[in-house]
């Protein structure tokens, strides 16, 4: 369903750049995995509730039971089996889905809407051509793209050697134009000699806006596990709030694991219906769960971003909540 609505959506907007169909195809296959990984908690809770609720309708679970074997041996391959999809959650969404995510990002700004990429990362740090004869360098640039830190700008001679250097601390975007801070100017004479300038406000000719810098900003979904650390890292030894970027590290790693969580809750669940209870039940208990479990994930990571929780706590209690929770039902359960 939701892929469905995603395609909808997206291919409504894209519509309009009348794309080639080979590179609208492979938009949404890139994007497929991690729509397909985002509902896979539900879908693992679903499918433990209807197995489970299955086999209790068709008095199957008494049978075993009449054999020796409790519910905990009959839960133990469907447990094993939502550890494994942790797992493997865990493995691709820290590496292979976020590369599969920027390369859909790449297809649609320059092969779909055939927007030109004035930068990209390299460990972190972007590069950008702002002309035939200028170069900037930026270590770090700001969500509402209006303040860089660690600015380099580089002038070209007519021969493409350095002619200037200008290094300031910062690039802030003000009114309708840009401002250096704090920095220095070099300029490479003919003769050898080097002309130095300082400065604490310079304004500075660039034509672009902050929003023509969206396309190498950031974004979260596209960053691993290793660019998280990287970039907590980068943004520390700059003496810069990397607050958020932690958080949103544990989020990513902590959220895998709810596969487990849900097949722990869902068996206890599935036995407590009646034997008439079928589809719409288990779809029900499903969204209550689903929700349940979002509703407080975001609240914590919430209080996370506000320096209320740890960021580990604030990313894994939902999880350490609903694990409570589950193993309280399970062990209820009537062996």
């Amino acid at each position: 369903i939701q892929t469905s609505v995603d395609f909808l959506q997206k291919v409504t907007v894209l519509y309009k750049y009348h794309p080639e169909f080979h590179w609208l195809l492979t938009y949404f296959l890139f994007r497929m995995p991690r729509m397909f990984f985002e509902m896979l908690p539900l879908a693992v809770l679903l499918s433990t509730l209807l197995t489970f609720g299955g086999l209790s309708k068709s008095s199957e679970i008494t049978a075993f039971k009449s054999t020796g074997i409790s519910i905990f041996m009959l839960s133990i391959p469907i447990l094993f089996f939502g550890s494994g999809m942790s797992l493997f959650s865990y493995y691709l969404t820290g590496g292979i889905i976020p590369k599969l995510t920027k390369m859909s990002g790449i297809i649609r700004t320059v092969h779909i809407e055939k927007k030109k990429r004035l930068g990209r990362f390299v460990q972190n740090k972007v590069w950008f051509q702002l002309d035939n004869r200028r170069l900037m360098y930026a270590q770090v640039i700001t969500a509402d793209q209006k303040r860089m830190q660690g600015v380099h700008l580089y002038g070209l001679a007519d021969d493409f050697t350095l002619a200037s250097e200008t290094k300031a601390s910062e690039l802030v975007y003000e009114g309708d134009e840009w401002v250096l801070l704090n920095g220095v100017k070099r300029r490479f004479l003919a003769d050898g000699n080097i002309q130095f300038k300082a400065f604490d406000r310079e304004k500075v000719d660039i034509n672009q806006k902050p929003p023509d810098f969206q396309a190498v900003t950031i974004k979260k979904k596209e960053m691993t596990y290793r660019d998280y650390n990287d970039y907590i890292d980068q943004l520390s030894l700059m003496r810069l709030d990397a607050r958020r970027y932690q958080v949103d590290l544990r989020a990513k790693q902590a959220l895998p694991f709810a596969n487990f969580i849900m097949v722990l809750i869902g068996v206890p669940f599935a036995l407590k219906g009646s034997r008439s209870a079928g589809i719409a039940r288990g779809i029900a208990i499903s969204l209550a769960v689903a929700l349940s479990y979002w509703l407080v994930f975001s609240i914590t990571l919430s209080l996370g971003r506000l320096e209320v929780l740890s960021p580990w706590l604030a990313a894994w209690s939902a999880n350490i909540l609903l694990l409570s929770f589950g193993s309280y039902l399970f062990l209820k359960i009537r062996q």
